[in-house]
């Protein structure tokens, strides 16, 4: 998913778009700028586009990434960047995870804290 992410951060949609699953579900928590699900390639496009549009400067660091089960993976990444319009600066962690199957992403959540994203995939290793 570091391929994935360093795609999403240089524009590389081809990339982005290769390690997608076509019908890929991807996830803000409520209270986050883009709180929702949004499903498929165009969903998770239209999510980006909120959350990049909240932002004058952003830029994405991965610090850890947490095997959570043969298919779930939390990362933690640190956001730092100013706010548009509002000119407020953040530097903090946020938690994602991600579902991969057959080499590809079918889950993007993104996590206010870390701990919130190691509980939902703890929820989802779960399920059957």
């Amino acid at each position: 998913m570091l391929t994935g992410l360093i795609g999403y951060q240089q524009g590389d949609g081809e990339t982005l778009r290769s390690l997608m699953h076509p019908e890929i579900e991807s996830y803000s928590e409520p209270g986050m700028i883009n709180a929702g699900t949004y499903s498929g390639f165009a969903g998770f496009r239209r999510w980006a586009a909120q959350w990049e549009e909240a932002w004058d400067e952003v830029s994405y660091a991965p610090l850890e990434f947490i095997d959570v089960s043969d298919t779930l993976l939390v990362a933690r990444v640190r956001v730092v960047g100013r706010g548009a319009g509002s000119g407020l600066e953040t530097d903090r962690e946020f938690g994602y995870l991600y579902e991969l199957r057959d080499g590809r992403c079918t889950r993007f959540h993104l996590y206010v804290s870390v701990d919130g994203a190691l509980e939902a995939a703890s929820r989802l290793a779960e399920e059957p």
